[in-house]
């Protein structure tokens, strides 16, 4: 079995778990055709959409008419848009609606318009900032990152999906830790083993349930938010020096953060500057 074959058989099986009415609730052969990072025009109509596609709602809101119910995007939603389907959409506000996009063939069945909450996926941030410039003019292995997490994230929405009542309950454990993780995520004193104690369970009780909210551990996520932001903030130029960088990202040593950001993405964070 090859990788693309194994990461569709970990969605398969997860979609059979439970017999639901879902969005997704089985899926196959799936191939990424586009990707783009761009401002969202003030309004446009759509009909009998070409692929499936994610809409990762960056900056602003919006609003979709389909089927003659409307229903609204908040910033940090991301938009399922099923292919065949016809809408119309309006931006609300005046900001700069901006958003990446994600269009893609797959063999689902019964698909439907959705909406779904995207900060919770652990590689939200890639997808924004990075996902779209490295799947079109990144290496091979640009490009199959890209793909392996993109197979994530759709096990991420089986998750959302396939949710019961108490699986909802116990993820509730352990909001307390995600609050204080997102509000101390990158400060240099953040410390890891603060999170199961803000819950009252114990360790191994909180990685067990966060592995299966997130899909990664939690030193994972801590990782991969901090490297992504880090990248990000490469890329944008906006500082003086590495240090700030790793400082910004939560690492109070610029040594240690270019050994740990080097061996995440296998270039040197002054490589990007160069």
């Amino acid at each position: 079995m090859n990788c693309y074959n194994y990461f569709e058989a970990i969605i398969q099986r997860s979609a059979k778990k439970r017999e639901i009415n879902a969005m997704i609730n089985y899926t196959s052969n799936v191939k990424i055709i586009s990707s783009f990072h761009k401002s969202s025009k003030p309004y446009g109509k759509i009909e009998n959409r070409l692929t499936h596609g994610f809409i990762f709602r960056i900056h602003g809101c919006a609003e979709y008419f389909v089927g003659g119910k409307r229903f609204y995007a908040n910033e940090g939603d991301v938009v399922f848009l099923p292919k065949g389907s016809s809408y119309e959409y309006r931006t609300i506000g005046n900001v700069d609606n901006l958003y990446t996009s994600i269009n893609f063939e797959a063999d689902f069945k019964n698909p439907s318009f959705a909406i779904y909450p995207g900060k919770d996926f652990y590689g939200i941030n890639y997808i924004k900032e990075s996902f779209s410039e490295l799947f079109k003019f990144g290496t091979e292995s640009d490009k199959f990152k890209s793909l392996s997490l993109f197979y994530d994230f759709l096990a991420y929405i089986l998750r959302l999906e396939h949710q019961t009542y108490e699986e909802k309950n116990k993820y509730s454990l352990i909001e307390p830790a995600i609050a204080y993780l997102k509000k101390h995520l990158f400060e240099p004193d953040f410390k890891l083993e603060k999170l199961h104690s803000l819950c009252g369970i114990s360790n191994t009780y909180f990685r067990k349930i966060f592995i299966s909210r997130f899909d990664v551990c939690p030193s994972e996520y801590v990782l991969r938010e901090r490297i992504t932001h880090a990248k990000s903030m490469l890329e944008s130029g906006d500082f003086d020096s590495i240090k700030e960088v790793a400082l910004s990202a939560g690492y109070s040593d610029p040594l240690y953060f270019s050994k740990v950001f080097k061996k995440f993405y296998g270039f040197s964070p002054s490589s990007l500057n160069e």
